[in-house]
């Protein structure tokens, strides 16, 4: 019977340092996967970044632009409210809240304001 627990105790604490590694990894998304997991690229593109526009503009709208060069002009703080619609820009408020954690998007944000390609 003991024999048969040593191997049992090994196999879960293996499984157990596994499954801990698993969560590092999802918690450790960069800037470029919260981008697409969160469907950015359904509005905007980043060329510099391989990522292609998914959808088309607004009825009405015009396209919303390349964000290659956003952090040219943009400070992560500023994107960061920006995203949270506590800005504006042009009189206007991004067209939707943000949906990620406030994790997700300081990394997102230090990503975008690191892209300064023109």
């Amino acid at each position: 019977m003991k024999k048969l627990s040593i191997p049992v105790i090994l196999t879960a604490a293996a499984f157990a340092l596994t499954s801990a590694g698993s969560l590092g990894t999802v918690a450790s998304k960069d800037g470029k996967a919260i981008f697409l997991d969160n469907k950015c690229s359904k509005c905007h593109s980043i060329e510099s970044q391989g990522i292609e526009r998914q959808g088309s503009a607004p009825a009405g709208g015009k396209l919303p632009p390349d964000l290659s060069g956003v952090g040219l002009k943009h400070t992560s703080d500023w994107m960061q409210k920006w995203l949270n619609k506590e800005e504006e820009m042009n009189g206007k408020k991004h067209m939707k809240k943000f949906g990620g954690s406030s994790d997700e998007l300081k990394t997102l944000t230090s990503w975008l304001s690191s892209l300064k390609k023109k």
